[in-house]
């Protein structure tokens, strides 16, 4: 066996450290993404909640369109009676 000094025991000794190092680190890295798997998954529940919001989005979004098409149309009746009233109210023909 190498003595305590040796340089033949300062690499063995190294080895066995960062050796160790890395395989706490692997371990460390492997458990946490194995939680994050385990408590969140595929994120099912965000996925539904996302889905949910963006049919109110669009819900809203429909809507809003509809409401300018009626105020548009409105607009337009508005100044259809309007000249309909400024028409019958002008002069009338001979007579």
């Amino acid at each position: 066996m190498a003595e305590a000094g040796s340089p033949e025991h300062q690499i063995k000794d190294a080895i066995w450290t960062y050796g160790g190092w890395f395989v706490l680190l692997s371990l460390t890295l492997g458990a946490g993404i194995a939680l994050g798997y385990i408590f969140w998954g595929d994120a099912v529940h965000l996925r539904t909640t996302n889905t949910e919001l963006n049919q109110k989005v669009l819900n809203a979004t429909s809507e809003t369109e509809n409401s300018k098409h009626q105020l548009v149309a409105a607009q337009e009746e508005l100044m259809r009676c309007q000249r309909k009233i400024s028409g019958e109210s002008g002069p009338s023909g001979p007579g």
